[in-house]
């Protein structure tokens, strides 16, 4: 079916390109910096993909209006998740921690004893 198309594609977007591309974007901006002597500007997209799973009208008779909607709702939805788990493990690595680095100590003491107490 074609909902079983688009789970398909789903999966290999979870399992393999949601680690592997960051993985590689690091890799790319780690060769510009040694390379070029420049970090890879944060709005490059040297990587883009898109698909039609879901809504080719290849002559597929499953594949309805209603069917596509459906299929890319399931989509977003899945992205969203992906998107909202990422944002958890960033959360909980940001969280207030007792191993602060020595660095971010002193920077948080420079605050506590800075001039600028009250907001302008």
């Amino acid at each position: 079916t074609v909902q079983k198309e688009a789970a398909g594609g789903n999966a290999v977007i979870e399992s393999v390109l949601w680690d592997a591309v960051p993985s590689y974007l690091r890799k790319l901006d780690a060769q510009c910096r040694v390379t070029l002597g420049k970090k890879l500007p944060v709005d490059t997209a040297p990587i883009k993909f898109a698909s039609w799973i879901g809504g080719d009208r290849d002559g597929n008779p499953n594949c309805t209006p209603e069917v596509t909607l459906e299929v890319v709702t399931h989509q977003r939805l899945r992205a969203a998740k992906l998107f909202l788990n990422e944002l958890n493990v960033l959360y909980s690595e940001l969280a207030i921690s007792s191993r602060f680095s020595e660095k971010l100590l002193e920077l948080a003491a420079s605050v506590v004893e800075s001039d600028d107490k009250i907001e302008k």
